[in-house]
């Protein structure tokens, strides 16, 4: 785990209420998952399941469609 949360900081952390506003906010904004991944320091697989799981909107989401949702 710490090898993951070297590349991604927040790697297994729990999602707060505001992370989950803050993500479906970039997303509609049209941030891409990589970029996403970088901004919220997780992996992009969990961001595209975070975005499946909140139901967001913006092309991010069909990239998380894409990745394996």
């Amino acid at each position: 785990m710490e090898a993951k949360r070297r590349a991604h900081p927040n790697a297994y952390k729990p999602w707060e209420p505001e992370d989950d506003q803050r993500l479906a906010e970039r997303c509609a904004q049209g941030i891409s998952l990589s970029e996403l991944s970088k901004i919220f320091g997780r992996n992009e697989g969990a961001i595209a399941s975070r975005l499946l799981k909140i139901q967001a909107q913006g092309p991010a989401v069909e990239e998380a469609w894409e990745y394996g949702g």
